[in-house]
């Protein structure tokens, strides 16, 4: 059995394109932005809800006050896509709202009234929106005969019967993943004054059969602490493993302690030049991290915790402000979907649940009657277990998703194994007294 895998590619224009083709993209860029907000208008006034009904209705008008043709079509995606975006998004700040009214936390609801969610188009239009083109309106070909490039995209223009043929420029991992797989649909994105396409491509990849179930838990001080889980068997030292993110946070403090001088100095030219360089980074060794977690685990079940809604919830740090700088820059969702994406491309089923009350429960009795003796120790009142707080809720996480119950005993070797804070744990004792024992 084989799995199907879409993914996105990102692939430049070449830069020897002529200026009448850029003017002519920018015209079409700009007409079917056009036409989205068009979409979005009628989305606002009549209150529609993405039907074929309701593209029939509007689909002459718009098709006549953006001179678009039979591209209107594609615009009324985009736009029904922006406008489901945003009515999920605001149920879900509804949702916050209310529970944040009824714990009464006032500072969290002043901060998520300042973050409601806006309607598409809110402050007018700014930028390009980009549209999918389908096969019925562009196409991503092979040259055969161009020695400039290997790749040309050919797009409909706005006179019926004249296609606009683009040059690209890709690199040679756009050319190994165009030769593996099938191209779907693409997108023209503008994005600081140059054109990019977006192209989709699909392709198959062999199923891993799952004889395990690894869990991971992401955190702010250790990027990924995770623990394989088989059925009725103990764990054992190699189901553990930590990967750290030293190297990631010393090379971004070196950034901005760069990037402040030279605001102090200012030098605005070098300035400008690395203004970018802390997001490439942050993302290289963000992929890194997820290939290593999909190269360990092969004929397993992945499961990332979501902690979803983390920053809102805990905005001050927990009243640390190291911490609270950490959790601010902390990509939890960038890194969730790369690990997604390189388990996908080798097979391995994976899923991303929230992960509430994870770092809380127990996983050997199941009692939230817990407390944190430091941020890596877990300490369980109703069992007095001992245990690091990551692979506490890496076990958790991973349970959920277990066929049959599974059967584990935390041992010191165990519980402490691959871990730098294991004589951190062994000398610490809990700092309160059983909440159901008096205390001295």
């Amino acid at each position: 059995m084989k799995l199907q895998v879409v993914k996105t590619v990102r692939i430049p224009i070449h830069y020897a394109i002529t200026r009448r083709k850029l003017s002519i993209l920018d015209s079409l860029t700009a007409r079917t932005t056009q036409g989205v907000y068009l979409w979005s208008q009628l989305f606002k006034k009549h209150r529609l809800k993405g039907t074929y009904a309701d593209r029939r209705q509007f689909y002459e008008q718009v098709k006549v006050e953006a001179k678009l043709g039979t591209m209107a079509q594609c615009c009324f995606d985009t736009a029904a896509w922006m406008w489901w975006s945003y009515r999920e998004a605001h149920k879900a700040w509804r949702r916050n709202v209310a529970i944040a009214r009824r714990e009464g936390d006032r500072w969290w609801l002043r901060k998520l009234l300042r973050r409601e969610p806006q309607e598409p188009f809110v402050n007018g239009m700014h930028g390009k929106v980009p549209i999918w083109f389908d096969s019925r309106f562009g196409a991503i070909e092979q040259s055969k005969h161009m020695k400039l490039c290997s790749y040309v995209a050919r797009v409909s223009t706005l006179r019926r019967g004249v296609k606009l043929t683009i040059p690209l420029n890709p690199a040679k991992h756009h050319l190994d993943m165009l030769e593996q797989g099938t191209m779907k649909s693409f997108q023209l994105v503008k994005r600081d004054g140059k054109y990019y396409v977006h192209l989709k491509v699909e392709f198959h990849v062999p199923d891993q059969p799952v004889n395990a179930v690894r869990g991971i838990d992401l955190g702010v001080k250790r990027s990924v602490a995770s623990v394989m889980l088989r059925p009725n068997q103990h764990l054992r030292s190699s189901d553990f493993s930590i990967l750290q993110d030293g190297l990631k946070r010393k090379r971004l403090n070196r950034l901005e302690k760069r990037t402040a001088e030279l605001q102090q100095a200012r030098k605005w030219k070098p300035l400008k030049r690395i203004r970018h360089k802390r997001l490439r980074v942050s993302e290289q060794y963000d992929r890194l991290a997820a290939k290593q977690v999909a190269t360990t685990s092969q004929n397993c079940f992945v499961v990332v915790g979501y902690p979803k809604g983390i920053k809102y919830k805990n905005p001050r740090g927990n009243g640390q402000r190291q911490q609270r700088k950490r959790l601010a820059h902390w990509t939890y969702g960038r890194m969730i979907r790369h690990i997604q994406e390189e388990c996908m491309k080798q097979g391995i089923p994976s899923e991303a649940p929230e992960e509430f009350w994870s770092s809380r429960t127990c996983h050997r009795c199941g009692s939230r009657h817990t407390e944190r003796i430091s941020q890596s120790v877990f300490h369980c009142w109703s069992c007095e277990l001992v245990y690091n707080a990551d692979y506490n809720a890496a076990i958790n996480i991973g349970s959920r998703f277990m066929p049959t119950a599974t059967t584990r005993q935390a041992t010191d070797d165990l519980a402490y194994a691959r871990n730098e804070q294991a004589r951190e744990i062994v000398a610490c004792e809990p700092r309160s007294p059983h909440p159901f024992m008096g205390g001295s």
